[in-house]
């Protein structure tokens, strides 16, 4: 991601996110050192994720595709894309919490070798839900 792409990070986190990114929250983590973000463009930008780094540890803090891209496998690729780049900043334990109403997103995660490892009470709101909590270890040594 680079910063000419801020406002449509931002445009994207608004439309299909319930927990809306505004630039000023994307420029915020975008210059943080320990934060990750990796986008996908076609014709467009579909799609972006972001992670929070505190190696070897990693928190997911959102995967967002347009709505009219979804079920094309762009989070998929999001998300193998920031889990490879994290990698290679010693990362090898990532973390994220899911709505057990986002059936797909859940799936998705499990795919990728995400496991549940239990719940969040009332993380969620508007509307207020659970989360579910998952993490993923690559089990990498580093050198």
């Amino acid at each position: 991601m680079s910063l000419e792409d801020v406002p449509a990070v931002a445009e994207i986190g608004s439309e299909s996110s319930q927990s809306p990114w505004t630039e000023h929250s994307v420029l915020t983590y975008f210059f943080r050192p320990d934060t990750l973000f990796v986008v996908a463009e076609e014709e467009c930008m579909t799609g972006f994720a972001a992670l929070l780094m505190t190696p070897p540890e990693s928190d997911v803090l959102d995967i967002v595709v347009r709505e009219s891209m979804r079920g094309k496998g762009i989070g998929t690729e999001l998300l193998d894309a920031l889990m490879d780049q994290a990698l290679l900043r010693g990362v090898d334990t990532t973390f994220l919490e899911v709505r057990p109403s986002n059936t797909p997103a859940r799936k998705l995660y499990a795919r990728l070798g995400f496991q549940e490892t239990g719940i969040r009470r009332n993380y969620y709101t508007d509307p207020v839900e659970d989360a579910i909590t998952m993490v993923r270890r690559r089990n990498v040594c580093f050198i």
